[in-house]
């Protein structure tokens, strides 16, 4: 068994995996060379792989193969398996996530930047010295409390959300959180307000030009962001989470929240 059999399946494997079936057009055995490299890339059982190889060919063939597949991977695979050119990106795009998430670090295409895998940071156990009922407030808006509300929602078992380190040449950069199902990347900030959503959005940028894959940008503030701010982000291409009630909403109507 691989360490990851017992974790959700990303998109991101479907792809790969789709491609080998697609180049190939049959199934194919738990020997067979190329599927040991997809098991070591994915951390998974090459019988997990030949297994998923079978859905992709109920898939393609109703009534042969093994159940197909379904939801988001499913219509992911509708948008690439058409055109070779966009599948062989979508793949290359993928091994370079997957080789992140599975081996921990990988080498940047920026010159001297190592990135790698983390836990996310969590809230300080030392007491916060309070004088003020402003001060009280501003304590419980603080990042570390809004990023610890929102990984146990969001990931009460602890395999969804991680952190990324980056080494640069001068100095060591941290995202907060990596949600590595939905591809996003997130910047906490302890308000909702233009100088916080201006330095969040310079932020992302700056970790995004580090990693070798595409991926969505997000802010996670304590409340959502006034229309008007909420246009900066959306003029950036960054969303916003926040809480709503007991759980978080998303500005892409839940396409950031992916369940």
């Amino acid at each position: 068994m691989g360490a990851r059999d017992r974790l959700p399946w990303l998109t991101d494997e479907y792809v790969i995996v789709g491609d080998l079936w697609q180049r190939r057009g049959r199934t194919v055995g738990i020997r067979d060379a190329e599927v040991r490299e997809i098991a070591a890339l994915f951390g998974r059982s090459p019988a997990s792989i030949s297994r998923r190889v079978g859905n992709f060919a109920g898939t393609e063939n109703p009534g042969k193969g093994l159940k197909p597949i379904t939801g988001e991977p499913l219509e992911r695979w509708k948008e690439v398996r058409g055109n070779r050119a966009a599948l062989e990106r979508a793949v290359a795009q993928a091994r370079a996530r997957l080789a992140l998430l599975t081996n921990g670090m990988v080498t940047s295409h920026v010159e001297a930047a190592g990135i790698r895998i983390i836990a996310p940071e969590l809230p300080s156990v030392e007491p916060v010295a309070v004088v003020t009922k402003e001060a009280a407030r501003q304590a419980e808006q603080s990042e570390a409390v809004l990023r610890e509300r929102f990984r146990s929602w969001r990931d009460p078992r602890g395999d969804r959300l991680r952190g990324i380190s980056i080494e640069t040449p001068t100095s060591r950069l941290r995202v907060d959180l990596y949600d590595q199902l939905a591809n996003v990347l997130i910047e906490v900030k302890a308000k909702a307000e233009r100088d916080y959503l201006r330095f969040a959005i310079g932020q992302l940028y700056d970790y995004r030009r580090y990693l070798d894959f595409e991926v969505e940008l997000a802010v996670l503030v304590p409340q959502r962001p006034t229309d008007d701010l909420m246009g900066l982000l959306d003029s950036a291409a960054v969303g916003a989470i926040w809480p709503d009630g007991a759980a978080f909403a998303d500005s892409g109507s839940g396409r950031l929240l992916p369940s």
